[in-house]
């Protein structure tokens, strides 16, 4: 076995297991015996479920930030391009076997981590350029903005939440919700700055 073939292994097992048990419940022992590859190898990639949570944590959010960036690029209307990317984002995520459950059973390492990631600054510093493109805040001091544009990304991530745990709703619906909630705020936001 190669080392990329045991490593696409763990991750697999990994994801299931955290999607199931959830990272708090999950141990090695777990992950090991569902890849069918050795405790060592797993130990000498990894060396703990935090570390190969947090390499799946970057994946999901990669596909998630890509998924996002691609939906509001051509968008020049501020409750469009929110509502396309969150729609987006929302889909991306729901197209992954196991993402509610993960989401769910790990938010409260799901946010610890979040604000703390590279791939979160650049959806953060991509979603900053969109907002100033289609809104005009040319008096908004950069620290606001870094708040507007984390606003928006904790309110996507609540409603991916709430789909998380009402598998039945609407994502199109709820993007509308949650675009207009957060373009309300900005439009707010953008008339206290002048």
């Amino acid at each position: 076995m190669t080392r990329a073939f045991k490593q696409d292994a763990f991750e697999s097992a990994a994801w299931k297991v955290f999607s199931s048990i959830g990272l708090d419940a999950a141990t090695v022992r777990d992950i090991v015996a569902l890849s069918n590859v050795s405790p060592g190898s797993f130990y000498n990639y990894y060396k703990t479920k935090e570390t190969i949570f947090d390499i799946i944590l970057v994946k999901v959010a990669q596909r998630v930030r890509d998924a996002a960036r691609l939906a509001r690029s051509e968008e020049n209307n501020l409750d469009t391009m929110l509502q396309k990317s969150q729609y987006a984002a929302f889909r991306e995520l729901l197209s992954i076997h196991g993402a509610p459950h993960f989401l769910e059973l790990n938010q409260h390492h799901i946010r610890a981590k979040l604000f703390n990631m590279s791939e979160t600054r650049e959806m953060l510093d991509d979603l900053k350029q969109n907002l100033l493109r289609v809104v005009p805040m040319k008096n908004t001091s950069p620290e606001r903005m870094d708040f507007i544009a984390a606003a928006v990304l904790t309110t996507a991530l609540e409603g991916l939440l709430y789909i998380a745990r009402n598998p039945l709703v609407d994502i199109d619906q709820t993007s509308r919700l949650t675009a207009g909630m957060t373009a309300a705020g900005i439009r707010a936001a953008a008339a206290a700055c002048g």
